[in-house]
């Protein structure tokens, strides 16, 4: 088996170069102008740079961290934008949560409502119904107490008031001709329980 070959460290000969705040806007005035960070090349960055002091070396090591750096930048931006999504998101859902409870507490008390409405009429129809029947059954009694003392004015006048018969009517003893028993009367008493309960006139 062959063993894996590791490569010595070789310290670069070239001395480490400290990148200030001037020598940084030059490298980034150079990076945009060639098109951002993933389009420019460490060749075309120091051309456009123009320092004597800068190497091919410097300007690709610090190409390759201002492009870990950027797309470090663009990893947190985009967990910032989900966090924020999903906040939106999750009060979306609240704000429709809290209508939904809201109307169904709205329904819940115009059931409750409707439902005491309800009620209420019934019980007063109820009630209705009752004095309706007890103010009938008073007005046909008071009707016919009434009927009985015309019945009982009629017979004293009949007592007192002979009418001569002809004498080719005669009397039966069944009370066809009582004046008490006559179609009359009950004509009589019905309009009178009519009129009593206002169903004419």
């Amino acid at each position: 088996m062959k063993r894996d070959i590791v490569r010595s460290y070789s310290k670069s000969k070239m001395p480490r170069l400290r990148w200030t705040t001037d020598l940084h806007r030059y490298f980034l005035h150079a990076v945009e102008q060639l098109g951002g960070e993933k389009r420019a090349t460490p060749k075309k960055i120091l051309k456009s740079m123009g320092v004597k002091t800068l190497t091919l070396s410097h300007v690709k090591s610090h190409l390759q961290v201002y492009r870990n750096m950027k797309h470090e930048e663009s990893i947190q931006a985009k967990k910032r934008m989900i966090r924020k999504l999903r906040w939106r998101q999750t009060q979306l859902y609240l704000r429709i949560y809290e209508h939904l409870r809201d109307t169904t507490k709205f329904i819940q008390s115009q059931q409750r409502l409707q439902y005491n409405i309800n009620e209420k009429i019934t019980s007063n129809r109820k009630l209705s119904n009752k004095t309706m029947d007890v103010s009938c059954k008073s007005l046909f009694q008071s009707s016919r107490i009434r009927l009985i003392e015309i019945r009982d004015d009629d017979k004293d006048n009949d007592k007192n008031n002979v009418v001569n018969v002809d004498d080719d009517v005669a009397i039966t003893g069944d009370g066809a001709n009582d004046p008490l028993n006559s179609e009359d009367l009950k004509n009589k008493e019905k309009m009178s329980l009519e009129l009593s309960l206002g169903f004419k006139y």
